[in-house]
């Protein structure tokens, strides 16, 4: 037996080369842990019952392609078992809307206890047509301050303790900073009675029996089911955080008290959806799911109470319905990424021999690289997305890594220009600005920036300019 703190004796047998090291697994403790690789949390999920965990993959192919019901979400009669992917939804608040004014009346629940009996009738409604592993995501404000009620709360002990689905997480919708958001100060500037300023609302999300969904992709297609993905690499990375930064959606635009923006449903589909899949809303008031549904390349159905409000609904998605059929009509659909529009605006300009993900010496990667029209190889990176996730370089931490990129990729080939294509820039006069500014500055008489210009490749302008630098090379930069 060997001894505490002694090296163990060689063999001869062991592989050559330098002693491999090799990371310990880590186990939940008093403290947790910071790493996750390799991370044994059994001892943590001991304390809690075991999630009831099915196995079937019973799916169904709805013949709806896009249908809104004037009536009651707890009879969903239209909606066939097994056959939704994703409900999202955002339940009528319980008071203080110009659409509930008449509490107690109709459809609207006199009380608390009421409401809250209604939305399990409509969510239970919801698990009937959910298919295996579908999700379900239901964004709420909580409510009060006198008390302050947690309604997130209620509807997850609804979905978990009352329907048996699986919680998969909350997220946090921040519609406002600072100043912003309610104004109910309570006494201002005096600890007698502080109040807190709504600035968010959350989203709790759900799925029904299963972690995944139902069906792996590759089978799917041979059943001729849904299986496309849409959602870019930088719309995952940002969804599956746990705070979106959304503005909200103004009461008047769209003819609704309560309306949510439209990249909030959009968000969800994309990362928790197929194309084609069929998305569920149980109150679907102004119409918002069936837009970003129509956006996304999906199907919908919804349900709501109010005609009128099925009526804006249905003008709404025709409305969308239509400007996406005149973006396909271009050589890159709205749907298509910023990678593909940009791939596609550089081949139109005249850069030859592109290629994508090119991975450099340098140990860093670049969206693309091209040869101008006399042989001289060009650089792009490409931030932002064309669907739910706005932002490209007016976005902090991507501004700053794709500054960071353009600083090693200069060092390593300052003969080659890099170009930031984007889809938003960084607003004129700020920080950001500034700084991709600030390496706009040649190095020395002949030499080249380490970024050679920043383009919004929507822009109208983006074309002409990429056109002249294919031709003139690094003396057609735009100031």
């Amino acid at each position: 037996m060997s001894s505490p703190g002694r090296a163990r004796r060689r063999t001869g047998k062991e592989p050559a080369g330098p002693p491999q090291s090799r990371r310990r697994p880590t186990s939940t403790s008093s403290f947790g842990v910071g790493r996750r690789e390799s991370h044994d949390a059994s001892s943590f999920y001991a304390r809690f019952s075991a999630p009831q965990v099915s196995d079937d993959d019973t799916v169904f192919r709805s013949p709806i392609e896009g249908k809104i019901v004037a009536g009651d979400a707890r009879h969903m009669n239209e909606v066939e078992d097994a056959s939704v992917a994703l409900v999202v939804t955002s339940p009528p608040y319980f008071a203080g809307k110009d659409y509930e004014a008449a509490l107690g009346q109709g459809h609207v629940p006199a009380s608390y206890l009421e409401y809250l009996a209604m939305l399990r009738d409509v969510f239970a409604e919801c698990v009937r047509t959910l298919e295996p592993g579908g999700r379900l995501s239901v964004n709420v404000a909580n409510l009060g301050r006198k008390p302050y009620r947690s309604l997130s709360g209620d509807v997850a002990g609804i979905l978990q303790d009352d329907l048996g689905l699986l919680l998969r997480g909350e997220v946090i919708w921040v519609k406002a900073r600072g100043a912003a958001g309610s104004c109910a100060w309570g006494s201002f500037c005096s600890p007698a009675n502080p109040v807190l300023r709504d600035l968010t609302e959350r989203v709790v999300i759900a799925s029904k029996g299963r972690f995944d969904r139902a069906v792996p992709a590759a089978r799917r297609r041979s059943l001729g089911l849904p299986a496309g993905v849409s959602v870019t690499k930088d719309e995952f990375m940002e969804a599956t955080t746990d705070v979106w930064e959304i503005p909200a959606e103004r009461a008047t635009r769209v003819g609704h008290p309560a309306p949510f923006p439209v990249e909030l449903p959009q968000r969800l589909i994309e990362l928790y959806t197929y194309e084609d899949d069929l998305v569920l809303d149980p109150f679907i008031g102004s119409g918002t799911t069936a837009v970003a549904a129509v956006r996304a390349g999906r199907r919908y159905v919804g349900y709501d109470t109010e005609s009128r409000y099925v009526r804006i609904a249905e003008r709404r998605a025709e409305e969308e319905r239509s400007r996406v059929l005149r973006a396909g009509e271009r050589a890159v659909p709205r749907r298509a990424g910023a990678r593909d529009l940009a791939h596609a605006l550089l081949s139109e300009a005249g850069f030859r021999d592109l290629d994508a993900d090119v991975r450099l010496e340098a140990g860093v990667e670049v969206a693309l690289a091209g040869h101008d029209a006399g042989g001289r190889r060009w650089f792009f990176d490409v931030s932002g997305s064309l669907g739910s996730l706005p932002g490209g370089l007016r976005r902090g931490e991507v501004l700053w890594s794709a500054l960071g990129r353009a600083a090693v990729v200069h060092a390593s080939y300052p003969e080659n220009p890099l170009v930031l294509l984007t889809t938003e820039a960084p607003a004129p006069g700020s920080a950001g600005e500034r700084a991709w500014r600030a390496l706009q500055v040649p190095d020395g008489p002949g030499g080249l920036p380490a970024v050679y210009d920043v383009i919004e490749i929507e822009s109208d302008q983006a074309l002409s300019r990429l056109r002249t630098m294919a031709r003139s090379g690094r003396r057609s930069r735009a100031r």
